[in-house]
């Protein structure tokens, strides 16, 4: 066979082969190691890049010596050495290594067992990583992540402390505006002054009032609370509007299998979107729930033939310091649906009914079982 030939690489790759292969152990970042068979394993052959990870200008400071020098005295390493001669071989074995200064680096040793031709110890090759910085970024990450714990630890309790303390302190309100109730009540049968019960009157406005924000306290404490969660959007509608007093007022439902990802006081929006149908649109006769596609998003619609919502106001309605009789119904809506996303706005025309539209972004919604 002639030199040159196509499945013969000729004298002149035979050259260049060691060459080529030195410059890629030299060139690679992991420290490359031969050791020998010898008592102590000593060192026969180093690339560069290991000398530098233990602390050496050069692999010649380091050929001869015992592998056992390159471990801190405590180490045991008898284990180690048994896997290696037992399997032939060790993967990403993580082990300390004593640098040149003696100060401590961890690397990620794998090593194997070559043997001669008479089934003897020739020698044991292997490389080893330095992970000193990414062990140390995982303590830092494990140090960060004790202290979220901790600090979302004493948080939890303080919130809990803290709607404890509002809860109690809601109750013992509540309980205060009904005495007061009754002791207006009482007034209202023993008083003929016209003026007097005016009085009297507007006092009960007042307390309903408080009652009323109160109540929207509790509410409010509640979004974000519980994870978000699917819901039947004919189904939720139709339970969060059985107790409202409908009277002649027709409720339709057209949202046959669409579901809705979120907060799981959701149900409250379509109670506070009815009710505040039924307390100010006047002429109302009927109330639709309905949706459309519209490009990656649906748009869940809830519209009246009431008298609508004046141009000017289409904003501030949704806004905590406007409002008429209860007050935060919209404001409490537009909340809960922030949670996962959701936005409302009112499109309907003054005088023909109000309009409510529920933007329910992509990944947020579902039609069909």
């Amino acid at each position: 066979m002639k030199p040159g030939n196509a499945e013969d690489p000729g004298p002149d790759a035979l050259v260049r082969a060691p060459k080529e292969f030195s410059n890629l152990i030299e060139s690679i970042p992991l420290g490359v190691f031969r050791l020998s068979p010898a008592p102590g394993h000593p060192v026969v052959f180093a690339n560069r890049n290991l000398a530098l990870m233990l602390g050496y200008g050069s692999a010649d400071e380091i050929i001869g010596t015992h592998a056992r020098t390159f471990f801190p005295p405590s180490e045991d390493i008898s284990s180690i050495r048994h896997d290696l001669f037992i399997r032939d071989a060790l993967t990403n074995i993580e082990v300390p290594l004593v640098r040149n200064d003696g100060s401590e680096i961890r690397v990620m040793i794998t090593a194997k067992l070559q043997y001669a031709a008479d089934h003897s110890l020739e020698q044991i090759e292997g490389f080893c990583e330095d992970i000193t910085e990414r062990k140390v970024f995982e303590m830092e990450m494990q140090y960060h992540d004790a202290e979220l714990n901790r600090y979302a630890l004493a948080l939890s309790l303080a919130n809990k402390k803290l709607n404890l303390l509002q809860s109690i302190t809601r109750h013992d309100i509540l309980n205060q505006l009904m005495a007061l109730g009754f002791y207006l009540e009482l007034m209202k049968e023993s008083i003929t002054n016209p003026e007097f019960l005016e009085y009297i009157s507007t006092g009960e406005k007042v307390t309903e009032t408080i009652r009323n924000q109160i109540q929207f306290t509790r509410d409010y404490q509640d979004i974000g609370v519980s994870s978000a969660q699917w819901f039947d959007v004919e189904k939720t509608v139709r339970d969060a509007t059985a107790s409202l007093p409908l009277g002649k007022v027709v409720l339709e439902t057209d949202v046959c299998n669409l579901m809705v990802y979120a907060d799981p006081l959701f149900e409250k929006v379509f109670y506070n979107l009815v009710e505040n149908a039924l307390r100010h649109a006047q002429g109302m006769t009927r109330i639709r729930f309905s949706y459309y596609l519209s490009g990656d998003s649906a748009v869940l619609i809830c519209e009246d033939d009431g008298c609508g919502v004046p141009s000017g106001q289409k904003e501030a309605i949704f806004r905590r310091e406007f409002y008429k009789h209860t007050g935060f119904g919209l404001f409490l809506s537009r909340e809960i649906l922030g949670i996962t996303g959701l936005s409302i706005r009112e499109t309907g025309d003054p005088g023909t009914g109000a309009r409510f539209e529920i933007i329910i972004p992509r990944d947020f919604f579902r039609i069909g079982l």
